[in-house]
């Protein structure tokens, strides 16, 4: 077999979503997921156990006990779990079709949602040390991330602050749209996904495991795949974690391709293009008074500002100090020269008032202020910006493979290279899952439906959890209540298309000598 050095070294590009930009991303989103064939799916959380609790709780950590072999007990205690800690971020990857009379033929867009939860949450410090230690950045997090709150449907929360109600929507809507599209969801190990993401998005999660099972083969009628499961059963003697399944998948998948015989066809899709909008919108009376001031009056006094950083005007003491010795000798000039008969104030504008100068760096320095706050949050003029053409988005480019292999903070190879290793976002490990799903799609095709709506436990090898009604319980109160949510509105509706309209825009496979060609879907291509 000829060698090639790309295999195992794939690298998805994603697109970073979070409250700078989801505003104008959302639709794109939400069209992107309408054309999807599958969905899969990852998120990263404030706990996974209850460790350490303080005392001051009470909590009976006996009900906290996630890997009981009990149903019951293991239920209950992820529920206690998900209700007490929060999502930090959710990876999709959106798999299209891509070429129509190509089997294993697909388009990937990757979303990578940076959330941050509005309720008071706890915070495991193992969980939290592992997601910083792998890459996961917390401050960005703090700053930047979707602010949601977890499970009010049917009565989302609503507070003072616009900019948070319309994100939690949005990021809800998102949600949503994969159960009123009926889209197939694929997990990895993924039972406390399930669980974190009913309660963050759909609905207080219901009292009993069977509820909840019964609950979601309803909410996800294209089935729920669980590719751990999927690899154990066809592959028992390989290791079956996430990284090990996608590279063994990715490598058989080139060596397919390689002899000729049907592969994977994968085009990883760029990120997508936006106009940037003004967030949050500052009040009008900060610029119109930028000539008389220059520094915030709120934090000058009170040592806090609304706007934190997105304040135009100075926040920096000594600046302010000045100023107000400036405002103060200023003051005091006022008073003398109305007293002042003796032509004094003619002799200091001919000599020239020293805080004249300091008049026009202050205006200099306001000005400044509002040209920054006027620049989008990636640095580029929000006049430059061109909206992305529906679907005319482009092919991935060099550029795009090299900029997510690591975040940003990465300043040497070696650690650019270990955080590369360790950590690929939320994002990454959602397409690594569908791509394995894609890889035994294609290889058991039909007889993959033996998988469908059993989910991998842990602890109960060989007996996974069976999404589907039981004739002895029904769906709960939440997704009774919830549903005519999801079910959206005639207008969302009309979004819809039937799959094979969305499938006629598909692109045409290339050829090469009568043959189709077979691509691996390698950032390298």
């Amino acid at each position: 077999m000829p060698k090639n050095e790309n295999i195992g070294n794939t690298s998805a590009t994603y697109n970073d979503v979070t409250r700078r930009n989801i505003e104008p991303l959302f639709e794109s989103i939400r069209e992107h997921i309408s054309r999807a064939k599958f969905v899969a799916i990852d998120t990263e959380f404030t706990g996974l156990v209850l460790g350490n609790a303080s005392p001051v709780f009470r909590f009976n950590t006996t009900e906290w006990v996630t890997r009981s072999t009990e149903m019951n007990d293991k239920y209950k205690a992820m529920t206690n779990i998900a209700k007490t800690h929060a999502l930090v971020s959710m990876g999709m990857s959106v798999f299209s079709r891509r070429h129509v009379s190509v089997p294993g033929s697909f388009n990937v867009h990757n979303f990578n949602f940076t959330l941050q939860a509005q309720n008071s949450h706890l915070i495991n410090p193992t969980s939290m040390a592992f997601l910083a230690q792998n890459g996961f950045d917390l401050a960005k997090q703090a700053i930047e991330g979707i602010r949601y709150f977890s499970g009010p449907n049917p009565n989302p929360v609503v507070v003072k602050t616009e900019a948070i109600n319309k994100e939690g929507q949005m990021i809800r809507k998102i949600f949503l749209d994969l159960v009123r599209l009926r889209k197939p969801i694929v997990i990895h190990n993924g039972l406390f996904d399930l669980v974190y993401l009913y309660q963050s998005f759909f609905g207080p999660l219901p009292d009993s495991y069977e509820s909840f099972v019964y609950d979601l083969s309803e909410m996800f009628p294209g089935g729920i795949y669980d590719t751990k499961l999927i690899a154990e059963g066809n592959d028992p003697e390989a290791a079956s974690f996430l990284a090990y399944a996608y590279h063994r998948s990715e490598r058989i998948q080139r060596r397919r391709a390689l002899a000729g015989e049907p592969a994977l066809n994968i085009r990883l899709k760029n990120r997508l293009e936006y106009d940037a909008v003004a967030e949050p919108l500052l009040p009008v009376d900060l610029h119109l008074e930028k000539d008389k001031q220059q520094y915030c009056k709120n934090f000058a006094a009170y040592g806090h500002c609304r706007y934190n950083q997105l304040c135009p005007l100075s926040h920096d003491i000594n600046f302010i100090l000045d100023c107000q010795e400036c405002e103060g000798s200023d003051k005091k000039d006022i008073n003398d020269n109305r007293n002042d008969t003796t032509g004094s104030k003619k002799r200091k504008l001919e000599e020239g008032d020293p805080r004249e100068g300091d008049s026009k760096i202050l205006k200099a320095l306001s000005n400044g202020a509002s040209e920054r706050a006027a620049v989008t949050s990636n640095g580029t003029p929000k006049d430059k910006r061109q909206a992305n053409e529906e679907y005319a988005i482009p092919e991935q480019d060099e550029t795009d493979k090299e900029s997510n292999k690591a975040p940003d903070f990465a300043e040497s190879p070696a650690l650019e290279k270990a955080i590369e290793t360790m950590y690929h976002t939320a994002a990454y490990d959602a397409f690594m899952t569908g791509y394995i799903f894609a890889s035994y799609k294609l290889q058991l095709q039909d007889a993959l439906d033996e998988y469908k709506n059993k989910v991998y436990l842990m602890g109960r090898p060989g007996q996974p959890l069976l999404i589907k009604p039981s004739m002895y319980t029904s769906n709960s109160i939440t997704y009774r209540q919830t549903m005519s949510l999801a079910l959206g509105s005639n207008k969302d509706k009309a979004k819809d298309k039937p799959e094979a309209e969305a499938e006629t825009g598909a692109e045409l496979p290339p050829k090469v000598e009568g043959k189709l060609v077979a691509e691996t879907g390698t950032a390298s291509e």
